[in-house]
């Protein structure tokens, strides 16, 4: 209705109808005055809270993610002049990894259905659980087995690990019964794939490679491992200071688009004040009312009015505690990352 009126009838008429009780009171101006920076607050305010709410969730992820930044550079990261290489290497090994280890079970799958000859959808899954249990198993020992015996130090370490003996003894032992019973398993698979046509030189070849497979996943996976941490934790802190330079953007946005939404208010509201105040003056001359005097009030001139609604605004809007993380860490937990970890902790 006030919007329909607004249109309808000539600016002054508008205005005597809905702000009649400002015309007629003696000190109008300054009543009127007061009304418009309420008016400028409530219009602000909504704004104002959800994106401070916004602000101070993304201020709270920014410590959390802070705090992690801090722990992740203490540890190995892969340096920007090698990160290329290392990348290709270790999606590449990953690859290879992948496509042995379904080879692997395929082939344990056959071996496997020649001790279970059983028919059926629960046998069919209980074979392939086998082999794939077989398969992991075995990755997981060649891995180990791996380690010991080679022994080299992972990316960035300085010192060898001391070996151990007694587990490269066990490991040893553990593998070497595998390749035994990998040896009679190749043979039954080599029967079942080749079946009455296959020569003796085929099936040895099969024997070998089946044999084989398994030390050949768990060098590649051991030699994956040697890069994997590294890589892992260079792309996690690669993400978080993303997302942290994302969030403290969208701080830095919202900030800009709450001052822009404010000076807008604080120019159509003195505008609607200046506005009232020609007419009130026109109005008081009419009916012989003494001119009010608005000197040092906020209404008395823009400026004032301005300062009066920075004060208010700050005060009942933006006061926030900013939060930044304070963290401390010890010269030998850096990790060789001084100066990344002494810009997270400023920041």
């Amino acid at each position: 209705m006030k919007a329909i009126t607004k249109y309808l009838l000539p600016r002054y008429v508008w205005l005597m109808l809905w702000y009649k009780q400002w015309f007629k009171n003696a000190e109008g101006i300054k009543g009127f005055a007061v009304q418009v920076m309420n008016w400028l607050m409530q219009s602000t305010m909504a704004l104002a809270e959800k994106l401070k709410n916004q602000n101070k969730k993304m201020a709270e992820a920014i410590k959390t993610t802070k705090t992690q930044l801090v722990k992740w550079y203490e540890h190995p990261t892969i340096n920007a002049d090698e990160w290329d290489e290392i990348k290709g290497k270790v999606k590449k090994l990953g690859f290879w990894i992948v496509v042995l280890i379904i080879t692997e079970a395929a082939c344990n799958y056959f071996a496997v259905e020649t001790l279970m000859e059983g028919k059926g959808l629960f046998w069919i899954t209980l074979r392939t659980l086998v082999a794939i249990g077989i398969t992991g198993g075995c990755l997981y020992l060649f891995e180990k087995w791996m380690a010991a015996v080679i022994n080299n130090p992972a990316y960035k370490q300085t010192e060898e690990p001391k070996r151990n003996w007694i587990e490269i003894a066990i490991l040893t032992c553990i593998c070497f019964g595998i390749e035994i019973a990998f040896y009679y398993l190749c043979k039954r698979r080599g029967i079942v794939l080749e079946g009455n046509i296959g020569d003796e030189t085929a099936n040895n070849f099969l024997v070998i490679f089946g044999m084989m497979l398994p030390i050949f996943i768990g060098y590649l996976a051991y030699e994956r491992s040697r890069y994997i941490s590294p890589y892992n934790n260079t792309l996690r802190i690669t993400k978080a200071d993303k997302a942290v330079g994302q969030m403290e953007s969208k701080i830095a946005t919202n900030n800009q688009r709450m001052e822009d939404h404010f000076k807008r208010e604080v120019q159509d509201r003195w505008a609607l004040l200046q506005e009232f105040k020609v007419y009130k003056e026109n109005y008081n001359l009419s009916k012989g009312i003494e001119t009010e005097n608005v000197a040092k009030h906020f209404c008395e001139n823009h400026d004032h009015f301005e300062r009066e609604a920075v004060q208010r605004y700050q005060k009942e809007v933006l006061h926030q505690t900013p939060v930044q993380p304070t963290l401390v860490s010890a010269k030998e937990q850096m990790n060789g990352h001084n100066k990344q970890l002494l810009q997270t902790i400023i920041n």
